[in-house]
């Protein structure tokens, strides 16, 4: 695997963490706790980051706080998803009775394409029309599934 695909999945990751609860540590040993709001790469691949409502290691809450990628030091997530696309994508698969090829797991993306045209997230279903509605109610039962899972 090239530096540039290993440089892309760990964007994906970080990617994946916005809107979430994360833990930034940074390099002089302060942290930060918040919502992971934006995540911006530099030329160098420093990942400055924006989180909201942070607390830092002092207990003092912050509106938004911007960290510069150099500070970086670690950026720790405590909740795990809830949307597991390969899982997403057996359960439309058995509920559906698709044939093989229709359904495409982007793990990169934390995402499933149905027909390539429906997307499905942990955000919801993209598309429209009576195929998109069946899965947003798949979506729907799967994410109670899930809830009651964890």
């Amino acid at each position: 695997m090239s530096v540039s695909n290993i440089a892309k999945r760990l964007v994906n990751e970080v990617v994946n963490l916005i809107d979430k609860y994360v833990v930034v540590k940074l390099v002089d040993g302060r942290t930060y706790e918040g919502i992971l709001l934006g995540v911006d790469v530099s030329e160098r691949l420093a990942l400055h980051l924006v989180l909201g409502n942070a607390k830092d290691s002092d207990g003092n809450v912050c509106y938004r706080v911007l960290i510069h990628g150099d500070r970086l030091s670690e950026i720790i997530s405590k909740e795990q998803p809830m949307f597991d696309p390969t899982e997403f994508s057996s359960y439309i698969m058995s509920k559906l009775n698709l044939p093989p090829g229709s359904v495409k797991v982007v793990k990169e993306a934390n995402l499933v394409v149905v027909y390539d045209k429906y997307k499905v997230s942990e955000n919801g279903v993209e598309g429209s029309g009576p195929l998109a509605s069946k899965l947003y109610s798949l979506y729907q039962e799967y994410m109670e599934l899930r809830k009651k899972r964890m």
